[in-house]
């Protein structure tokens, strides 16, 4: 598979988590809590991704090894991202969010540079500062309508990042000999087991919940689970962890113009800028393909030493 198709496939992905984030405030808005809403939308993708797993390909047999790699994936990444964000876009505005959020591509390149020895190109740091200015200032820091200031909103949402830096370079090693399909119904399994057993509230085990409210339940899971991470995995098969983490920043200027649409939130000339400098990181980062001269790749979009 082309290094362009993983670029595309995640940028997919990113369009879904953008239009996901939308739902949620939605489902906020709608008289949904974090606990219940995060909950119940997972059990509802974990009931969608069985069916599709033993459909296409059937459950594999799995190693111990393979085993806990998926759990770790799916405490330390799924569960880890999901109650922060969720409890982070609870306490604080989306654009504040999304400013913290961005910044995990920095922290899968630091991991990289510390833990596996990688040294990044130019043209990988370059895009890197596009892609966090452009987040910037597509959430439009000194703008007037960014409030919301929370203490723990703001530990929550780096924890958010955080966490999504693990699912991002973690998944790259599960992706080596797993199918996407496995890792993401398994991880969502034991993410939403984690949820059922943890989580303080079970106010929605009633499943008292409106049309409108379950409509938006089945939108979350399929728009923030279901498709996104299947997409996001074959992705990173394909390009890495490092440059999948650069070409997710576009979910930004895709949260943006939903919420344009949507929200009825106007863009100013400082968010489109921003996602112009996004969309400049990525043709950056296409850049070492579209010069390179050699074909093989090591999977994450750098040649073979």
């Amino acid at each position: 598979m082309s290094h362009f198709l993983g670029i595309v496939l995640m940028f997919l992905a990113a369009c879904s988590y953008g239009a996901a984030a939308i739902v949620i405030k939605l489902a906020y808005r709608a008289g949904l809590q974090p606990a219940g809403l995060m909950t119940v939308q997972n059990f509802v993708a974990v009931v969608c991704l069985w069916p599709l797993l033993l459909l296409s390909s059937g459950m594999p047999g799995l190693r111990a090894p393979q085993v806990r790699r998926l759990i770790y994936q799916a405490l330390l990444g799924n569960f880890a991202m999901s109650v922060c964000y969720f409890w982070a876009a609870r306490r604080i505005d989306v654009s504040l969010l999304s400013i913290i959020l961005f910044t995990y591509p920095g922290l899968v390149l630091l991991y990289q540079m510390l833990a596996e020895s990688h040294r990044p190109a130019p043209r990988e740091l370059l895009a890197l500062l596009a892609a966090v200015a452009g987040a910037l200032l597509a959430a439009n820091p000194m703008h007037g309508s960014i409030g919301g200031t929370d203490g723990l909103g703001l530990v929550l949402a780096a924890g958010s990042a955080a966490a999504y830096a693990f699912m991002n370079i973690h998944g790259y090693r599960l992706s080596r000999d797993l199918s996407p399909m496995v890792i993401t119904t398994i991880t969502s399994t034991v993410s939403t087991v984690a949820m059922v057993a943890l989580l303080p509230s079970r106010d929605w085990l009633s499943m008292d919940f409106s049309a409108v409210q379950w409509l938006l339940i089945a939108a979350s899971a399929l728009l923030s689970t279901v498709l996104p991470m299947n997409l996001m995995y074959v992705a990173i098969r394909i390009i890495g962890a490092f440059h999948a983490s650069i070409v997710s920043v576009a979910e930004l200027p895709c949260i943006l113009v939903l919420a344009y649409f949507i929200l009825q939130e106007r863009l100013t000339a400082a968010q489109l800028a921003g996602g112009g400098l996004i969309l400049l990181s990525i043709l950056l980062m296409q850049a070492d393909t579209f010069f390179s001269t050699r074909k093989n790749t090591d999977g994450r979009g750098r040649d073979k030493k």
